[in-house]
């Protein structure tokens, strides 16, 4: 039987907790063989979770590295502190899963793309909404050529109140940047990635602060929320004429939330919430809703790890690799770009 996986994790708070650490501990060929993190409860809980013994449980990810001997670094620190232990683990030889947004700038994602392509190892930006059954069964559609050429796009991820009361989300010191850094990476990634990739060219985007930074009924601390955006809405275009229009919020008043995409194709449209694909049929317009998926029930964050951990083990490509995620992380800078300057601007 060949070797397992030894999988070291740098950050082992939250998302490390809820869905890293049980995704790894599903992968029969993978084991986790140690952990960092500069929170000590976090380190405690994380630690005791994943198994690992105390001498394994680090609150200094160089030293990890410098005395640990792993194929693959899990990096699930806040996003501004993406870039630095990727670049680590690349210099000590190892595969690297990153949470997303891959960082916070283009200039940070290409030094971490750099840093892979010289070390010769893979780099995955963990965009999970692409392994869930509802985008499986979407891309199974655009892959048949059911759906044509995609030339417009919606894609809305609105909490009308869900600024997040955990972890770092709110600070700008660690995230940077609010829901277009949370959610709206999701959602642009999911487009994008069906429509093929296309090349950004412009975005036009607004961002406002008008609820989360004041008392309300929300649970986080409004004293504490400094990052800029609790709402974010763009336009973006493609080199190839293709549009998108974007939307997602923490706090907004509205009736309830909505995490929905819409894609329209020169032959078919596709939606998910469920996965729909409607199409002119025998002089009709159809809506075809799935009715036996062989994805349903799938994990999207197991099986983004599974798939990373049967990359590395059989060398294919990256799942989602630094390339494709430095399109999002364009447009995401493109968001904040344009809504100072007032303007749509190049990306």
């Amino acid at each position: 039987m060949a070797k397992k996986l030894r999988v070291a994790l740098v950050g082992v708070g939250g998302i490390a907790q809820g869905c890293h650490i049980p995704g790894w501990q599903k992968v029969e060929d993978a084991e986790i063989v140690a952990v960092a993190d500069v929170s000590k409860q976090a380190l405690a809980t994380g630690g005791e979770l994943a198994g690992i013994p105390k001498q394994r449980r680090y609150t200094d990810y160089n030293k990890m590295l410098a005395e640990v001997d792993a194929d693959i670094v899990d990096v699930c620190t806040p996003n501004c502190l993406h870039k630095a232990p990727t670049i680590a683990a690349f210099k000590k030889g190892c595969h690297v899963l990153v949470e997303k947004p891959i960082t916070t700038s283009v200039a940070n994602a290409k030094q971490m793309i750099a840093a892979g392509k010289q070390a010769g190892k893979l780099l995955m930006v963990a965009q999970c909404m692409r392994f869930g059954e509802d985008a499986l069964a979407m891309k199974r559609w655009v892959d048949e050529g059911l759906v044509g050429d995609i030339y417009w796009g919606r894609a809305s991820y609105l909490r009308p109140r869900g600024v997040p009361a955990w972890g770092s989300f709110t600070s700008k010191e660690l995230s940077a940047g609010g829901p277009a850094y949370d959610l709206a990476v999701h959602i642009l990634d999911l487009c994008i990635w069906l429509m093929g990739h296309p090349e950004p060219v412009s975005v036009s985007a607004n961002i406002y602060l008008e609820i989360s930074n004041k008392p309300s009924l929300m649970k986080h601390d409004p004293k504490k929320f400094t990052v800029p955006d609790e709402l974010a809405v763009g336009f973006i275009r493609f080199a190839n004429g293709a549009s998108l229009s974007l939307e997602t919020s923490w706090a907004i008043n509205a009736t309830q939330p909505n995490n929905g995409i819409l894609l329209a194709g020169t032959k078919g449209g596709i939606q998910n919430n469920p996965p729909t694909l409607v199409r002119e049929e025998a002089g009709m317009l159809t809506d075809t809703i799935v009715q036996v998926n062989p994805d349903r029930g799938i994990s999207s964050h197991h099986e983004e790890i599974r798939q990373f951990a049967e990359a590395v083990r059989q060398g294919k490509p990256s799942p989602v690799p630094g390339e494709q995620a430095l399109i999002t992380q364009r447009i995401l800078d493109g968001i904040y770009k344009s809504s100072q300057r007032g303007k749509e601007v190049r990306v």
